[in-house]
């Protein structure tokens, strides 16, 4: 091979060569982004629309089905859901995995303005880009001035927006006194009106003789707030209509506005509140840009708040468990190059050998990270789980290059020759194997499932890995040659020696050997499809999550007085738990919150626990009991440990949709199946989700009632909104700056008081209740649907076993039950389970035929392929042994590491039959076999223990970010060990058995 014998005559210039890949590579890791997971495109989208005043049918009725009318006709939908609730309509949109998130949204948008014009007035949609970084990438809490430094974060590139949650927006509020509007005989339609005139407003243009312009603004403002409550709104006696007639007595008492209202300046009445350690506080949340790095991020905001020297309490860090992740994921890399380090040099007993060709590793993942920078790709939890797979398999191609050239030092050839024929000789070989090896991903390609999308950049990693290793097993080990001198191991011979016994043995019961054989494949097979199915192991953090509902009419003030009995507990034992943080949002506290359908009677509390991993799952558990066993009277506990990105679109694990057109029937089956499944064993925690029901009181207006009255029911609305929610009267400016003035009609009104409600008739004040007729009603707190029809959730939350297990015994429970009326189907996990299964399995079935394709092209072959094909079946063996020791489900780790074995297993039957078949030129079969199979047993044995020792420190983690890389490095390891032991004393047998009969 002409490169390699170039790299074996100039040495320096390879040494060049290197000095500028490790610099580059040097570089290029500095500037990598650091990240929990890849980023990947969420195909998700919101519509929110809020309709101030509307109950959750009128919702319903008026606003979500007109919209979902029409996002069922955008192209690219694939499923939507929906919520209905007081005032707020939620739909999230789920496009087509293959089409662009941003022309997709711009498509959604498009659609959604065209449904505005079937929509009531006041009803306006937002269509926002759904993504797990909603979520803010930090959050702190401070009771110091801290203006200045929200002003340096919010300058950082990094960082989206800041919001301020928790503080309270400062209004002028005038409450006007019914009572007092009565005694002082002021028309309240004439106060209205004269509050209604604080604008300024441009009236167009004048012009002078010598055609100067002048712009005129009438200004109505009030001055200050004595300003305001000097106003007069009206005069003794004197009605509106008869100002308008211009029937004004001679004498007016004017009536000023601090007569008859309470005119302050206050808090905004607010929906919800923020706690943080067990105190009401303000909360300053940040987010980061889309595809900015998560931890360089955080780094600089805490940066900020050190220089800045103020006092705060850290309430959320997504960089915490990245970075531990990521640091853990780093560490198993440099345990792997030494255990594999180790490995080689035990086998080769030399220094200066063993660092030739483990050299290979780090240079391999130096330009893999140049490779990783120059793409754009994070390092991230899948990126290093591709490296650490590809980690032992970096130093296989500069093995069997440096044994071969070391097989022809040993003979006496000068370097230069020895280089170019032990490359030469192998060169075919181990690019076969390379792209073997590699191209069992190449499928993922053509799929676009969200588990796929994930794994791809697991695929990259390894690809970008093991392509490096190729070239510095060409380029850069015939140039480390030069430095070593033949030299035979005494171990090694006595392994060979008895080897070939063991072998000569087996190729003489060959019957025996295969019977054996493929039993144990055939009882693999049978075991791990009898295996329940899995989907993706959790991530395990140092954030709990406790969820507290009350029934839907408590206000948040009620909601509060419950979280601080939870609180109490947190503060009362904060040691014991090693409880670093804690905070609280109740009821309505930011867009997110709304967006996720909160209500006033809702909270979530983020526990941050300290401690090493081992302590705080042990904390968390036992925190998890403490808080469930809490008697909170009407409230509803739930404890959950924090969902990562990853599962914010995956929802619960198995959930059931009850769908249909009446309400009152999908209920009833909804209560009927949840009864049933929690008689299962497996499930240990249930729910129908949003089963709340609220009592409203629903008032009718009787038309003609009304108009009987002087009344007209656009009347009715505005004065309720007064009195009810307030109205908005332009601005005010003050000390505290401008704020908005809203002004009211009651301060607070009693169920009992809604009906005394005095409305403006032309015929004079008429109470609500006689035009109207007002009831109290039952209703849902919220109305859900699937695509366009009513739907009742039932969540199964938590459950003991595999998703498939569990969800397999719910089909058959719900087979039992009579469903006649309302649609089934099981969804949540489940379905993405389902879907990623349904496209590895393709890409399995894809990566062996390529597989076959590179083997038969490099040995013009169709029968040795064949024969190499029999190590896959047998790492299988290897896979069912992994399972059955770990107690591992049929998951997607597992699955991928035999779509990794795939295209692993092969490379040792391809080392050994190449050179069998070399031998076989000069000798007769068996003789070949042996011989053939005897001298490729050292880098056989290397290959695979510098493989299996250098995952075993991902293996036998615990650590944050080891719970999709173990599972799959146990696959791996037993799979290869197996496959090894298979491919020693089997794949000869079969060699020799079909050479015998086949001309290959």
């Amino acid at each position: 091979m002409k490169i390699a014998e170039i790299s074996s005559r100039r040495p320096i210039a390879i040494f060049m060569l290197l000095t500028a890949v490790v610099f580059l590579g040097f570089i290029s890791f500095q500037h990598l982004k650091l990240d929990l997971l890849p980023q990947i495109e969420y195909p998700y989208a919101v519509v929110i629309t809020t309709y101030m005043g509307a109950g959750t049918e009128e919702v319903e009725e008026l606003v979500t089905k007109p919209l979902e009318g029409y996002i069922s006709s955008t192209p690219g939908v694939r499923r939507f859901t929906s919520m209905s609730m007081d005032s707020v309509s939620f739909i999230l949109v789920e496009f087509d995995w293959n089409v662009k998130t941003s022309e997709a949204v711009g498509r959604l948008s498009r659609y959604v303005d065209l449904a505005t014009r079937d929509l009531p007035e006041g009803a306006n949609p937002v269509v926002v880009e759904f993504d797990p970084s909603l979520l803010p990438v930090y959050a702190f809490s401070t009771e110091d001035d801290y203006e200045d430094v929200v002003s340096k974060i919010k300058r950082l590139p990094e960082v989206a927006s800041v919001e301020v949650m928790g503080k309270p927006e400062k209004i002028v509020e005038v409450i006007l006194d019914q009572e007092k509007i009565k005694r002082f005989d002021v028309d309240p339609s004439l106060i209205e009106t004269i509050l209604s005139g604080n604008l300024v407003y441009p009236f167009g243009y004048v012009s002078d003789s010598e055609g100067n312009i002048y712009p005129v603004s009438v200004d109505g403002r009030f001055e200050n707030i004595e300003d305001l409550k000097n106003t007069i709104v009206g005069f003794r006696g004197v009605k509106y209509q008869s100002l308008l007639q211009g029937k004004v007595p001679n004498i007016l008492v004017p009536v000023r506005l601090r007569n008859i209202a309470e005119v302050n300046i206050t808090n905004e009445s607010v929906q919800g509140e923020v706690r943080v350690n067990g105190k009401k506080a303000s909360l300053i949340a940040i987010y980061k840009r889309s595809g900015a790095n998560t931890v360089k991020t955080v780094r600089e905001i805490k940066r900020i708040l050190r220089d800045s020297k103020i006092n705060y309490i850290e309430a959320m860090n997504q960089a915490y468990y990245t970075e531990r992740a990521i640091d853990n994921l780093l560490k198993n890399l440099l345990y792997g190059f030494i255990a594999a380090f180790v490995v080689v040099l035990i086998f080769l007993k030399d220094f200066t050998s063993t660092i030739v060709t483990s050299f290979s590793i780090p240079l391999s993942l130096t330009i893999t990270f140049v490779l990783l920078y120059a793409f754009g790709l994070n390092l991230d939890t899948l990126t290093l789980g591709g490296l650490i797979m590809a980690l032992g398999m970096l130093v296989d191609n500069s093995i069997v290059v440096f044994e071969n050239i070391y097989r022809h030092r040993s003979l006496g050839d000068p370097i230069p020759d020895a280089a170019r024929k032990g490359a030469g000789e192998v060169w075919l070989a181990i690019l076969a194997s390379t792209l073997t090896t590699v191209s069992v991903f190449l499928p993922m390609v053509f799929f676009t499932g969200f588990v796929v999308r994930l794994f791809k950049y697991f695929a990259i990693a390894f690809v970008f890995a093991l392509s490096s290793s190729l070239f510095v097993s060409t380029v850069v080990v015939p140039a480390g040659t030069r430095w070593i001198k033949p030299r035979r191991g005494k171990l090694t011979e006595a392994l060979q020696k008895h080897y070939r016994k063991a072998l000569e043995w087996c190729l003489k019961r060959k019957k025996l050997v295969l019977v054996i054989s493929f039993a144990l494949v055939a009882i693999s097979v049978i075991y791990l499809l009898s295996k329940p199915l899995g989907f993706l192991p959790s991530f395990q953090t140092n954030l709990m999550v406790i969820d507290v509902k009350l029934p839907s009419q408590s206000s948040y003030e009620k909601t509060t007085e419950a979280v601080e009995q939870i609180e109490d507990y947190l503060n009362k034992h904060r040691n014991e738990y090693k409880i670093s943080s804690f905070y609280s949002e109740v009821g309505i506290t930011n867009i997110y919150s709304q967006i996720m359908g909160r209500g006033q009677n809702e909270a979530r509390i983020m526990v941050n626990l300290g401690g090493s991993r081992r302590e705080f799952a042990k904390n968390r558990e036992k925190l998890k009991n403490a808080i469930s066993q809490l008697n909170i009277p009407e409230a509803k506990i739930e404890v959950l440990e924090q969902s990562q990105q990853i599962y914010e679109i995956l929802g619960y694990p198995v959930t059931i949709e009850v769908r249909g057109d009446d309400l009152s029937l999908i209920q009833e089956k909804a209560k009927e199946i949840f009864e049933r499944l929690r008689e299962l064993q497996e499930v240990k925690k249930i729910q129908i989700r949003n089963s709340f029901e609220k009592e409203v009181l629903h008032v009718k207006i009787d038309r003609n009632k009304a108009l009987m009255n002087g009344v007209v029911t656009g009347q009715v609305f505005l004065d309720l909104q007064t009195y009810l929610l307030g109205k908005k009267i332009g601005t005010l400016r003050t000390e505290e700056g401008t704020l908005p003035i809203v002004l009211k009609k009651a301060k607070s009104l009693s169920p009992e008081d809604l009906s005394k409600i005095s409305l403006t008739g032309l015929k004079g004040d008429v109470s609500l209740g006689a035009v109207s007729n007002i009831s109290r009603e039952t209703l849902p707190s919220i109305v859900e649907h699937s695509d366009g029809e009513r739907v009742v959730y039932v969540d199964l939350v938590s459950i003991e076993g595999s998703i498939g297990e569990v969800a397999k015994k719910v089909e058959n429970l719900l087979n039992e039950i009579d469903l006649s009326g309302v649609k089934v189907e099981i969804t949540g996990q489940k379905s993405f389970m389902d879907e990623a299964f349904s496209e590895l399995q393709y890409v399995v079935y894809i990566a062996i035929a390529l597989v076959y394709m590179i083997l038969a092209a490099q040995f013009e072959s169709f029968t040795l392929p064949f024969i190499i094909f029999f190590t896959i079946p047998f790492a299988v063996v290897g896979v069912a042994f992994a399972v059955f020791v770990n107690g591992y489900s049929l998951n997607v780790p597992v699955l991928v590491g035999l779509l990794t074995l795939s295209g692993t297993v092969v490379n040792n039957a391809i080392v050994m039959l190449t050179r069998i078949e070399q031998i076989r030129q000069e000798k007769g079969l068996l003789e070949a076999t042996l011989e053939g199979a005897q001298s490729r047993l050292r880098p056989i044995l290397m290959t695979t223990f510098t493989t299996i020792v250098a995952l075993l420190p991902t293996a036998l983690s615990h650590a944050e970010g080891s719970e999709i890389e173990s599972p799959i490095s146990w696959v791996v390891i037993f799979g290869m060990l197996i496959s090894m032991l298979f491919t020693l004393f089997v794949i000869p047998v079969i060699y020799t058995a079909i050479r015998r009969k086949v001309r290959v």
